[in-house]
């Protein structure tokens, strides 16, 4: 593609930019200035604080870090007659090495700013991880970076903005871009540096952490990039700057249906309406004036082409948090130019630098034994469930229980964070005990710039709050549940049933709080992390300020774990409160065993049974008081037999009697309905242990029409009920395995049994 927009020629003196320098050889004084020049454009972005060549948790290579772009960019400034180079945010967070600096040293001498002053950033736009550490913290990072004093090494580094607006003002807080000149045949040629922060930090991060300020200007209603770039920009840049060239580096993704999950990993929403979030097409195709675009937040490795307004293609590169974009553009002295084709270099292909390392070194150094340490021992049974999202776990119950003992409140949300297919049992390995360190509190919460709050809310606030959160599950043809994310909270301390085939506002029941229906105006002290405080209605993606109206100016705000007496030394950070939690259970002598569950919940696909079906702790009970009443007690087991459900006389004694054994996964699921099949297989264990049932091998014909539904697991129960008749068939002859019993249905089959011969 080229570009016309400059045809007069600008003699200039031979003033060379320093990247421009680096890449030139010593030209004779009388020898033909060159007609045009390659230069090579260079991004990076979503690193994630990857300082260094091993990860301090795992002790596994990081194969895509700092390290590697040194090397790369020292090869590529050698090969091209200049080089501009640019980071596109979202760096100091996401690694142990920087969690480390931020939250125990204040992020004094930042290792990242180091590397990328080492390395020769010509810019840096902010990412919205930069804003999850306060103004303070930030500022540290910021005068690393500008710092013209031999206290750092390499060189300085502008930090861009254009969009972090000061709401009195209304001019950004940061310079928002940057001219670079590239003298071409003795003419100059100008390429101008735009920054672009994403637009939904209020949806993430808390507002003292931008305070007094916002990410569009108070008139762009929409808070789009395209009025930003039409209304302030774009005359700014190719009028008053008379830019060449204009690269627009955003730290937003491409479309709206991309959404950043992790390392190099991008997942599709299905989502194709506008997002403020990922907006980088829709600011191509709405403008012009653009000639390439630098994407990123979404971890989305690849190039894009894209028509803006007038059909013109725009190039848009996105290192994806693992590559180095290249793209070389061949730009001429009477002002044309010509962009080539745009790759992502692989950085596992680059040596680490020696130089960059070994200023790293100290940083991992400090970072290890902080997080290796054994902070208690891990012992117990623990379930191995890695479907976080969609059945409740000993994983999440930990959490929980965490949370509550930082807050003190009476209950806990959290949506689960954990690194893919992780629980904690898996630290077991089948031994008895393993030690427990800080390293592992990551593996199964992974986001340590979740900071700890309580706030009040009323019973209506959390249910409709959980009712909002069903809407990001996808019940599949096959009766599966998928779907689930950040936005996703579970609710411990109140026991509640989803059923995903009731309407929507109405698929949370029986929501009880200490064995009570709760209420619409009980207030309740709940613990959570600072994301949901951060939404207002500026921006509120996962919905929590639509539907609470509580944000962190209200006085619905307790307590603050960032800043609390307890907790402010480690900024209140949720992975680092578990820490502390485990660190206490081990000073008080235990070890840490799975918690006994204060609260359960289930999802379901179907609807919710109507009011006077039995569930399986009423039908239980029911058996246990008609097994009991004339005989004298037995004894129960020592242990609880299940997760789910303590304390309990009737499921001790009947789980001795070897009457119920449960769903096989240390589960008892109190609160399902309980069906004909589960039932018929209760009733033939009961009668078994009355000495009323069958013995020795035995077996009968199912004759019920819709024999081959039964679960295998139920068929003697089954073929028990065939000859004992306690659930009764219709004239269909259908048995209905799954169906389920209403309170006369229980009695009059317990009435059948006991009256058994």
């Amino acid at each position: 593609m080229k570009g016309t927009s400059r045809t007069a020629r600008r003699l200039t003196a031979c003033v060379l930019t320093g990247a421009l320098a680096a890449g030139f050889a010593a030209v004779p004084a009388l020898a033909a200035e060159p007609a045009s020049l390659e230069i090579g454009i260079y991004s990076t972005t979503d690193m994630h604080g990857k300082c260094y060549d091993l990860n301090p948790i795992d002790g596994k290579e990081v194969k895509n870090s700092y390290l590697k772009v040194a090397t790369a960019m020292e090869e590529e400034r050698a090969a091209m007659d200049g080089t501009i180079l640019i980071d596109n945010g979202d760096i100091i967070q996401g690694s142990s090495i920087i969690s480390y600096n931020m939250n125990m040293e204040g992020g004094k001498d930042n290792p990242m700013a180091i590397c990328l002053r080492y390395i020769g950033y010509d810019a840096f736009v902010p990412g919205n991880h930069e804003f999850n550490f306060d103004m303070e913290t930030q500022q540290i990072f910021y005068d690393m970076l500008s710092d013209t004093s031999s206290k750092y090494p390499g060189k300085p580094v502008d930090a861009l903005c254009a969009n972090y607006i000061n709401v009195a003002t209304q001019e950004p807080n940061l310079t928002p871009y940057k001219v670079m000149t590239f003298d071409v045949g003795g003419s100059e040629f100008k390429v101008g540096i735009l920054g672009f922060e994403n637009v939904n930090v209020p949806n993430w991060d808390l507002p003292t952490h931008y305070e007094g300020s916002d990410f569009v200007h108070k008139d762009n209603t929409e808070r789009t990039y395209a009025y930003e770039w039409v209304n302030y920009w774009q005359k700014e840049l190719r009028e008053k700057e008379d830019c060449d060239f204009v690269i627009v580096a955003s730290h937003s993704g491409e479309d709206s249906g991309l959404v950043g999950a992790g390392d190099g990993d991008a997942v599709e929403t299905g989502k194709t309406d506008f997002s403020p979030e990922n907006q980088v097409r829709h600011l191509v195709e709405n403008t012009t004036g653009i000639d390439m675009v630098i994407a990123g937040h979404n971890h989305k490795v690849g190039v894009t082409e894209m028509k803006n307004a007038d059909g013109q293609t725009v190039p848009c590169v996105n290192g994806g948090t693992s590559t180095l974009t290249k793209t070389p553009v061949t730009i001429r002295s009477d002002g044309t130019f010509t962009i080539g084709e745009s790759e992502n270099l692989d950085l596992t292909t680059y040596e680490n630098d020696a130089g960059l390392k070994a200023l790293m070194q100290p940083y991992y150094d400090r970072t290890l034994p902080f997080i290796t340490e054994q902070i208690g021992t891990l012992s117990g049974d623990w379930d191995d469930e890695t479907d976080l999202f969609h059945v409740q776990s000993d994983t999440m119950n930990l959490v929980h229980e965490a949370q509550l003992w930082a807050t003190g409140a009476d209950l806990s949300l959290a949506s689960p964070v954990a690194n893919k297919d992780f629980c904690i049992g898996q630290l077991l390995d089948g031994k008895d005990s393993a030690p427990i360190s800080l390293k592992d509190c990551y593996s199964f919460y992974k986001y340590d710039n979740n900071l700890i709050y309580m706030i009040q809310m009323t019973g209506k606030q959390i249910k409709d709050w959980l009712e909002d959160c069903t809407k990001d599950f996808t019940v599949e043809a096959d009766g599966t549940i998928t779907g689930g994310g950040f936005g996703t909270d579970q609710l411990y301390g109140m026991d509640y049933d989803i059923y995903m085939g009731n309407p929507e506002g109405s698929r949370v029941v029986n929501l009880t709080y200490q064995g009570k229906p709760v209420t619409d105006d009980q207030t309740f002290k709940v613990a959570l992390n600072s994301y949901r405080l951060s939404a207002n209605a500026a921006g509120d993606e996962f919905g929590w300020y639509a539907t609470t109206g509580i944000t962190m100016g209200t006085d619905a705000v307790l307590w603050d774990g960032s800043v609390s007496e307890e907790f402010g030394s480690i900024g209140g950070s949720v992975t680092l409160v578990i820490a502390e939690y485990i660190k206490a259970m081990t000073a008080e002598g235990k070890e840490i065993t799975p918690p006994v569950a204060k609260s359960h919940w289930t999802l379901n696909a179907g609807t919710s049974p109507a009011a006077d079906t039995v569930t399986r702790l009423q039908f239980a009970e029911s058996l246990y008081q008609a097994m009991t009443a004339d005989a004298e007690t037995l004894a129960a087991p020592a242990d609880e037999p299940f997760t789910d459900i303590a304390d309990n006389t009737a499921i001790l004694w009947l789980s001795g009697q070897k009457v119920i054994s449960g769903d096989g996964t240390g589960k008892f699921n109190p609160n399902a309905p309980i069906t004909r099949e589960q039932a018929a297989v209760m009733l033939m264990n009961a009668a078994a242990a009355l000495d009323k049932g069958p013995q020795g091998t035995w077996a009968v014909q199912i004759p019920y029409a819709d024999a081959s539904s039964i679960s295998p697991w139920a068929s003697e129960g089954v073929m028990w009920n065939v000859i004992q008749k306690y659930l009764p068939v219709g004239a269909d002859n259908q048995f209905a395995p799954q169906g389920t019993l209403t309170q006369a249905d229980a009695d009059a089959a317990i009435a059948a049994l006991m009256a058994q011969k």
